[in-house]
């Protein structure tokens, strides 16, 4: 039988592993996506022919300095002051083909050159941004970490 001092020892040991754990996983690859980013120097740049009914294409730049494989991307469209964010369908402006899955690209800088559907609802609406973000897999393995992409602000059509 355990003695008074060891069973508040083996509680409190236990307490504290599953607390420093939790913290480990939860909050060790938030660090990791903020310390140490796959892409950097991230811009986004548009032009006035980009915009037409229906649809925003822009330029997505980028720098990447650390390996990582692409899981999954997402974007969606808000209107500023909002919280309800609808999914963006995002397709490559040289064919039209729809982004389905993300390819690695390699170190240094790229860029792609995408466009998004604008649900007519909102096509003449002010405030209306697309964000994005991304999930890399990371050579670790121990986790993967979500990175935010470029704001795209999408003007109005007048």
């Amino acid at each position: 039988m355990l003695s008074a001092k060891s069973a508040a020892a083996v509680f409190v040991w236990s307490i504290a592993g599953l607390v420093g754990g939790g913290l480990f996983l939860y909050a060790t690859p938030w660090l990791e996506g903020r310390l140490a980013p796959i892409l950097v120097d991230q811009s986004v740049e548009v032009e006035p022919s980009d915009r037409s009914p229906g649809k925003m294409c822009w330029t997505w730049k980028w720098n990447k300095v650390r390996y990582g494989r692409p899981v999954s991307t997402s974007w969606s469209i808000s209107v500023e002051g909002t919280s309800i964010a609808f999914p963006a369908i995002t397709e490559r402006e040289r064919d039209g083909s729809i982004v389905r899955d993300t390819k690695p690209a390699p170190l240094g800088p790229g860029q792609n050159d995408l466009c998004a559907r604008i649900p007519a609802d909102l096509d003449k609406t002010t405030g209306l941004t697309i964000r994005g973000q991304i999930n890399y897999s990371v050579p670790h393995g121990l986790w993967s970490i979500w990175q935010e992409l470029p704001v795209v602000k999408v003007p109005p059509i007048t």
